[in-house]
């Protein structure tokens, strides 16, 4: 067994136990990781050179290495992932799986293209069509065509991570691909490690500052948690009353998959 999907299958094991309401999104999470890290070893990508002038003149203004409509993807791989999916989503929830009948079918029917329904993920206006025109929830297309070209972006990060002065970046947003963070872990001596939202980097934030407005100002910054449940806790700034989920790996006897607390963490 790949020794990150074994890792990560003790987590869920743990985590089941911790929180038994989260068996059955555990159980859902843990087959599409499976399926997710198998296409990780067949993905075959060439991704965007960036010139070591460009790349300082971008860590210098702020900018990220990539856009994220500027990853390499590799689309034969992504389709067979989705293909996947689709047939552990029409087993997890009544919900899923009335989607994952619809999409089927107008693949089948030739109404939809997974090659292009993969490529235009970032083309509302076509994503808002195919899911008005098949009646489907946005959400869960959304998160089929993402989780599908994830290996893709996984690679694109893999072979570009050498390139982001991490030491001097401590912003908010992802300097590989600039989107916001999704979560946050307090670690080591307290500092701050975000997730991205999109391609999963993790990096060096501040502490004591909104990721999402740069907001410094300690009255306007608070925090949250549940009694009983002083390692997860929810920042909020009141600037621009948007709010990230935090965990204080610290008070943990391992070491928490980002991902897996987000999941776990859904109440908060």
């Amino acid at each position: 067994m790949n020794k990150s999907l074994e890792k990560t299958k003790e987590q869920i094991i743990r985590l089941k136990k911790k929180n038994p309401a989260y068996k059955e999104i555990l159980n859902f999470y843990e087959n599409v990781l499976g399926e997710q890290i198998n296409a990780e070893s067949n993905v075959s990508i060439i991704p965007q050179k960036i010139r070591e002038d460009v790349n300082k003149l971008q860590i210098k203004e702020g900018f990220p290495l990539l856009n994220k409509e500027d990853f390499t993807l590799d689309i034969p791989s992504s389709v067979m992932l989705f293909e996947s999916l689709c047939q552990i989503g029409k087993n997890a929830t009544a919900k899923m799986n009335e989607n994952m009948q619809k999409i089927e079918q107008a693949v089948t029917d030739g109404r939809v293209h997974l090659d292009e329904l993969l490529i235009r993920y970032f083309d509302k206006a076509y994503l808002d069509k195919i899911v008005d025109e098949l009646k489907i929830d946005e959400v869960v297309l959304r998160f089929l065509i993402h989780v599908s070209i994830l290996p893709s972006i996984h690679a694109n990060v893999e072979k570009l991570k050498d390139q982001v002065d991490l030491k001097n970046w401590l912003r908010g947003y992802c300097p590989i691909c600039g989107s916001f963070p999704k979560m946050s872990e307090l670690k080591g001596e307290g500092q701050r490690y975000f997730l991205c939202a999109f391609c999963d980097f993790t990096w060096l934030g501040e502490r004591l500052k909104c990721p999402f407005c740069e907001n410094k100002d300690h009255e306007k910054l608070h925090y949250f948690y549940a009694e009983g449940q002083e390692t997860y806790r929810v920042d909020l700034c009141n600037n621009c009353k948007q709010y990230i989920k935090t965990v204080d790996s610290r008070k943990l006897d391992y070491e928490p998959d980002l991902n897996l607390e987000d999941v776990v963490t859904i109440h908060l």
